[in-house]
């Protein structure tokens, strides 16, 4: 029995676990202690040194496995970087069913934390018992981080200065700050990555913004598709797809937007789209929706704006400026993508003056300014027409 608790007590003092809580709050607390390494780090190794007892030799290897840790984790931050600019542009992510957001941040920086994780344990105040044994006696693990010498509230100071050790313990020391100034840069982009995609979540406007891309962008990926499904196909989707089902218990589109940013996979989306595209009635098309998303009324409106265009341009309008005015168009109508509304302009213009291709079109954008006075009069001139036509739909949320 005495020999249990002495195990047990021997267990509670050693067990330590490495994981990292995939959580917003816990990655920020890692930043925090990363962070302080920068003004307390001296201080912090001396002690870890003068308790673990660490040879010349030990220090050197240790300082070589940092140095190439890094080397990884410049790598790493490029990818990272270009993460950072895709992951919350897609309205959905894959793997979520089993992985947070946090998680799937986290699997991204594994050059980062494998690293990071060792040198903190490293320097813990006694060795790692098997996980075995900890279960078996119940014990309740702590963290590297805050148990670790580099980590931990309280520490042993020092008598002496860093500086009085030999050039191994301030090599080693060197490169500890490298490497901890490129963890910070990792973490931050990490959680700026959780920060951003918190905001959206908590918009209606950010969120819903982020759902019409991405329908925009996998109508244009599907459209080859739609046709295949038949009409028993589509009911039988609609009993299964985990986002459709979703979307049914939401009252708005913008709920929608909400409620499952980053919690559909992309399939599920996919098959979300097909059944909205082959179920809607009303007379919208594959590429209407490709280009302004799933917006009857906004839609109706360019639609009416390309059927009166003539009624917009200004007195006197030389059939030359043609080319300039389809470029206004498109800047008001679809901003993001000028070819693609000039393309759509020219299909859709029946008026008296003859179009101009995209080409020509395109040599104005040096002569747009939005705060010229012929843009301004081209835009009140859409207001006003949309005014005067006495259609709700037309009327309401000109801007």
């Amino acid at each position: 029995m005495q020999e249990t608790k002495n195990i047990k007590e021997q267990c509670l003092k050693a067990y330590y676990y490495r994981d990292i809580e995939p959580s917003l709050i816990r990655l920020n607390e890692i930043k925090a202690i990363v962070k302080n390494f920068e003004t307390q780090g001296a201080s912090r190794l001396a002690c870890a040194l003068n308790m673990k007892h660490l040879d010349l030799e030990e220090i050197e290897t240790l300082g070589s496995y940092i140095a190439e840790a890094r080397e990884k984790m410049e790598k790493e931050l490029e990818y990272l970087r270009k993460f950072e600019k895709t992951f919350n542009g897609d309205f959905s992510t894959d793997h979520n069913d089993y992985y947070n957001s946090a998680s799937e941040v986290l699997r991204h920086a594994r050059s980062h934390m494998s690293p990071l994780k060792a040198i903190f344990a490293k320097f813990c105040t006694r060795k790692h018992p098997s996980a075995s044994k900890c279960a078996a006696y119940g014990i309740e693990p702590k963290s590297v981080f805050e148990s670790s010498a580099l980590g931990t509230d309280s520490y042993q100071l020092d008598l002496f200065d860093l500086s009085t050790y030999p050039l191994e313990a301030q090599g080693l020391f060197t490169e500890m700050i490298k490497f901890f100034q490129a963890e910070e840069e990792g973490l931050n982009i990490c959680t700026n990555i959780l920060e951003e995609e918190k905001e959206i979540a908590n918009d209606p406007i950010k969120s819903l913004y982020v759902l019409d891309v991405y329908r925009r962008k996998a109508y244009k990926r599907l459209k080859n598709q739609f046709f295949l499904f038949t009409e028993d196909v589509v009911e039988n989707l609609k009993a299964v797809n985990p986002a459709y089902q979703s979307y049914r218990t939401y009252a708005s589109e913008e709920g929608f937007a909400q409620g499952e940013f980053h919690k559909q996979n992309r399939a599920s989306m996919d098959h979300f789209f097909i059944i909205e595209i082959c179920s809607e009635k009303n007379d919208i098309t594959t590429e209407e929706k490709e280009l302004w998303g799933n917006n009857p009324i906004l839609v109706k409106k360019i639609r009416y704006v390309v059927s009166h265009f003539d009624e917009v341009l200004p007195i006197g309008f030389n059939h030359r400026e043609m080319g300039l005015y389809e470029y206004i168009f498109g800047k008001w109508a679809l901003p993001h993508n000028i070819k693609r509304a000039t393309e759509y302009f020219i299909k859709n213009y029946n008026g008296k003056h003859k179009t101009t291709k995209y080409a020509g079109v395109s040599k104005n954008s040096s002569k747009y300014d939005k705060d010229s006075k012929m843009v301004k009069n081209f835009i009140s001139a859409v207001s006003n027409l949309l005014l005067s036509s006495n259609d709700e739909d037309l009327v309401n949320n000109i801007a």
